[in-house]
């Protein structure tokens, strides 16, 4: 079965595997509001799926994203509108990723071609990484006068470690699958051929797990790793809103 929401199709694969894939038919399938806000309210319905046990998500055919739309036509009407509702717009993203973090189920993110930015910060919202062997990783938001936000920091920090977070944010070192495999980006990779049949197999194995135990175990899991990432994230969206302001000249009226 199918469900098509714009740009983000949800197909149930069994009555306990999903699979969401989100496309905007262009090379960059880059992330627009709109975009967020369908991947964000999917996060949301398969919540209330009681059966599921895994979720697969991947993005375009030729690459995973190349990270938040800058030019979206929806986020430059926000220079029209005053700081508090634009904060409410920054926001945006780290509601999607906190609502693909807290799906109960097993998500496992399939990467192909380059994830970028936003790209990464919505794939490390999922519990594993799959990508294929020519992906590529790379965060250049500081690099353009910009922050990484979205909560993706101490998810990041998590994965890492401080010292190899920093060579990814602040000097925007760009990662061969190897190397984001080496460094705990990604779980592994495969060849083209390979990597959906992987994805089904972590996918598969989760369904034969009894569903409260696992349910529970990861609850506690995330709350270990998260229990101070609001701490270090909650005013991500205001840190994005000086920088880009400061980037482009005044923004807010």
């Amino acid at each position: 079965m199918f469900i098509i929401i714009f740009m983000v199709s949800v197909e149930f694969k069994t009555d306990k595997v999903a699979s969401v894939s989100f496309d905007s038919g262009e090379r960059s399938n880059l992330l627009s509001l709109d975009v967020i806000r369908q991947l964000t309210e999917v996060a949301n319905k398969l919540a209330k799926n009681n059966n599921l046990m895994a979720v697969i998500l991947s993005g375009g055919k030729q690459n995973f994203s190349f990270g938040f739309d800058l030019k979206d036509k929806e986020f430059l009407r926000l220079k029209k509108l005053g700081f508090e509702e634009n904060r409410n717009y920054f926001q945006l993203g780290k509601i999607m990723c906190d609502a693909w973090e807290r799906l109960s189920c097993l998500t496992v993110c399939e990467i192909k071609g380059w994830c970028v930015g936003g790209g990464v910060a919505l794939a490390i919202s999922c519990d594993l990484r799959l990508a294929e062997t020519a992906a590529k990783f790379y965060v250049p938001e500081v690099e353009r006068g910009l922050n990484m936000s979205w909560g993706s920091v101490p998810r990041l920090t998590a994965l890492l470690g401080p010292a190899k977070t920093k060579r990814l944010l602040l000097l925007a070192e760009k990662l061969n699958s190897p190397n984001a495999k080496d460094w705990g980006l990604i779980d592994s990779y495969f060849g083209p051929s390979n990597l959906e049949l992987e994805s089904v197999k972590l996918a598969n194995k989760a369904t034969e797990m009894p569903r409260l135990p696992f349910i529970l175990t990861k609850e506690s899991i995330n709350n270990h790793t998260n229990a101070i990432a609001q701490a270090t994230s909650y005013n991500d969206q205001d840190i994005f809103g000086l920088a880009y302001a400061n980037l482009k000249g005044k923004f807010f009226k």
